[in-house]
């Protein structure tokens, strides 16, 4: 027998849709059913994120959640200090959901309906979501082994959501409208990608129109080694990879072209986004494609919980912003 995947949204909706009759009783069954997964989690231990100690008790609840004190250097913490979450007043079950409506590509209005969430709060909690892949592959670059497939893909460059002042170089365009020039130009935003046959993916958004061999070099340099063989479609500029790794010439990249349609499929269902956080739905794309769903969301969840990942609104808002 199947089991079906139930969401917070399904959960909502149910609720949303109960007769007021029954209100008192739903309430008691799930005050009941959190109350017995509070009590399992009580023989779990958190460590201290201060003198990393794991003599620690808990301390009472502040706002909603879990409070620890440690008996070794009695400082008190909460189970999301130092993590991406800290110093939120959203569950973990909320969390999840708005990461798996960004791997999916869900309108920020629907998910802030579903959820009843204003707009800003989901928006900010997104790109805390985004800032946090693409700051984990700028600390840990994807290291490309054995036989890739290399080339780039362009979309078109987007200032959505910004107001253009007087002096901007081009007028606003509408969703869907086209470039004002046929061919590559400088109105789309080259982006570097590169797929292996270990499923290793990257990419990276480095320039306007077409790469020179100094943009491919800061792409592909750190992520190859002398094993590496790159296949790519005879671009002169993955020449100055030759000192670092092999590169061959071939026509059949079909991995990588696949990626590509991802990429375009998955901007194109979001209407677009910004081009100053292209880098960010990169940093996603890489980790979705070809991916299990519910991996996915786990990981990216066990990623913001964990210490050290602290990060502010105002880091999303102004760091790793690509300005091209």
């Amino acid at each position: 027998m199947f089991k079906i995947a139930i969401t917070l949204k399904d959960i909502i909706t149910l609720t949303k849709e109960l007769p007021e009759s029954c209100f008192e009783e739903t309430y008691e069954k799930l005050t009941e059913i959190k109350n017995k997964a509070e009590v399992e989690k009580e023989s779990e231990n958190e460590y201290c994120p201060n003198c990393k100690s794991t003599l620690t008790v808990r301390n009472g609840k502040n706002r909603g959640k879990q409070m620890y004190i440690c008996r070794s250097c009695k400082k008190s913490f909460s189970e999301t200090s130092s993590s991406a979450i800290a110093h939120s007043h959203s569950s973990t079950t909320v969390w999840k959901q708005v990461i798996s409506d960004t791997v999916d590509g869900v309108p920020l209005d629907q998910t802030a309906e579903s959820l009843d969430l204003h707009h800003e709060t989901v928006f900010n909690m997104r790109h805390k979501i985004l800032y946090c892949l693409e700051q984990s592959l700028i600390s840990n670059p994807t290291a490309l082994t054995g036989v890739c497939e290399a080339d780039e893909t362009y979309v078109l460059e987007s200032e959505k959501g910004r107001k253009f002042p007087e002096n901007y170089r081009r007028k606003p365009r509408k969703h869907g409208a086209k470039a004002s020039k046929p061919g590559i130009s400088n109105d789309y935003v080259c982006v570097c990608t590169s797929v292996t046959g270990a499923e290793e993916k990257i990419a990276v958004a480095i320039n306007r129109a077409s790469p020179d061999s100094q943009e491919i070099l800061e792409v592909f340099g750190k992520r190859v080694d002398e094993d590496t063989v790159v296949l790519c479609d005879g671009k002169r500029s993955y020449n100055i990879l030759d000192d670092k790794c092999t590169v061959a010439v071939t026509n059949r990249i079909n991995k990588v072209n696949g990626f590509h349609s991802f990429i375009k499929e998955k901007l194109e269902d979001m209407r677009g986004v910004a081009t100053i956080y292209l880098n960010r739905y990169n940093a996603l794309f890489s980790q979705v494609y070809a991916a299990d769903k519910s991996s996915v969301i786990n990981n990216i969840y066990k990623l913001m919980a964990s210490r050290n990942s602290f990060n502010t609104i105002a880091h999303t808002q102004t760091a790793n912003l690509l300005d091209i």
